[in-house]
């Protein structure tokens, strides 16, 4: 996505412009509830954006350039949180099957 296009501009985008200091993440304070909850807060947005995108795409007010991009991250991002549920599955059902 080009920031610099105006047309652009109009989308509700997060603000990735500033760099993240790396968290450290033994004394970062969050939770895992709270990270899965931002993450799937992140992901909502980014669909949202995509939907956006798609319709000023359809009216012509944007590139399907800049469309297509914004629908491949909210696809990306999506899948990343789908492996990551499964992966969160997995690990519950082998704890549950632990003999103790």
């Amino acid at each position: 996505m080009n920031p610099l296009d105006p047309r652009f501009s109009l989308l509700p985008v997060p603000d990735r412009t500033q760099p993240k200091a790396a968290p450290d993440p033994a004394f970062s304070g969050r939770s895992f509830s709270d990270r899965l909850n931002g993450a799937v807060g992140e992901v909502n947005t980014l669909q949202n954006v995509a939907d956006f995108a798609a319709e000023k795409v359809m009216l012509g007010e944007l590139d399907l350039h800049e469309g297509m991009m914004a629908l491949q991250e909210a696809d990306l991002s999506m899948r990343l949180l789908v492996q990551t549920r499964a992966k969160a599955l997995e690990a519950y059902k082998e704890i549950m099957h632990m003999q103790f």
